[in-house]
């Protein structure tokens, strides 16, 4: 998570960065826990209500779900268009069904295969990065999500609209659910 000031900025970025660094977290959590290297059979569950909160609030502030493969879908697109229109210039009669299709086909699968080979590169690159810590080991984690939330239902209290304001409550109970979180812990002797 990062550890920058929780009032920079409005609070629909604010809640979409919380969002993707509590579905990190709580993936690692799972994951420890289906592989018994850390057994917390409700903290993960916990987090995931938090998660769930956030996102209702966020709901609130209409933001929109991000593209997650932002740079892939354009050359996906790119690679499509750059294949579909050499042919249907180099077609005499571009009018008729089956020169159409096979244009369309062969436009599909180009997309497809630099779709396959970006996420190729995507996973070597992954593969060849340096391990960091796992989120849920961060010492900081409650902390700045405790504060990020705070910050954001303090923006939400303080909003105009009606309905921006109802995402405070919601924030409260992320609250209370980040430390019910907190207390399955557990503790070190």
């Amino acid at each position: 998570m990062s550890r920058d000031d929780p009032f920079a900025g409005g609070v629909a970025p604010r809640l979409r960065r919380l969002d993707r660094g509590l579905a990190e977290a709580i993936r690692d959590a799972q994951c420890r826990d289906w592989t018994a290297d850390r057994p917390d059979r409700v903290g993960f569950a916990r987090l995931g209500q938090v998660r769930r909160e956030v996102l209702t609030a966020a709901a609130r502030y209409r933001v929109a779900p991000r593209v997650t493969d932002g740079p892939t879908v354009l050359a996906v697109a790119a690679a499509g268009l750059l294949v579909a229109l050499p042919l249907l210039l180099l077609v005499p009669d571009p009018a008729r069904p089956l020169p159409l299709a096979g244009i369309a086909v062969a436009a599909v699968w180009a997309a497809y295969a630099i779709r396959a080979g970006l996420r190729r590169l995507r996973i070597r690159r992954a593969r060849h990065a340096a391990d960091t810590p796992a989120p849920i080991d961060d010492p900081f984690l409650y902390a700045v999500t405790r504060r990020t939330i705070e910050s954001c239902a303090a923006s939400a209290r303080a909003d105009r609209s009606y309905r921006r304001r109802g995402a405070a409550a919601d924030l409260e109970y992320a609250l209370d659910w980040l430390s019910a979180a907190q207390d399955e812990l557990p503790r070190l002797r």
